[in-house]
């Protein structure tokens, strides 16, 4: 009588478990996994990231450069009469100041799908093409 509420408690409606039976299958040890790797465009390396981390910070710093170089050029410039002349400036103002993180930003977003070196160079083109040369020069001629 034991031995049938045993086998009840092994049985799930009529189907056995090979593992809880005994039975010899189950006794033997599982198949060797193999773990694919994954595909080779998941994951940036943790140095990349680093470094697109450090030209951020380089391209943070340019902006603040273009934001003290205008500052000194606003307070010794004329104001000028001219309502399109004066438009034009401020429009030119902002695109220096926004200049850094647009190129950052443009960089992302034109090289998807390409080899993290072509970023890494176009990124390295662009810190000689937003650098602040006014803050530059200016900081020099004093």
């Amino acid at each position: 009588m034991i031995a049938d509420r045993d086998e009840d408690a092994l049985a799930w409606a009529g189907d056995d478990d090979p593992s809880l039976a005994g039975d010899a299958q189950a006794s033997r040890p599982p198949q060797s996994i193999v773990v694919e790797p994954a595909p080779a465009g998941g994951q940036t390396p943790g140095v990349l990231l680093v470094t697109y981390g450090v030209l951020g910070g380089i391209y943070l710093i340019y902006t603040f450069g273009w934001l003290l170089s205008l500052q000194r050029f606003i307070g010794i410039r004329n104001v000028s009469a001219d309502p399109l002349t004066e438009i034009m400036f401020q429009f030119g103002a902002f695109l220096a100041l926004a200049s850094p993180a647009l190129w950052f930003a443009a960089i992302f977003l034109l090289t998807r799908g390409q080899k993290p070196l072509s970023r890494l160079a176009w990124l390295l083109v662009g810190l000689l093409a937003v650098l602040p040369w006014p803050f530059i020069l200016g900081a020099w001629a004093q």
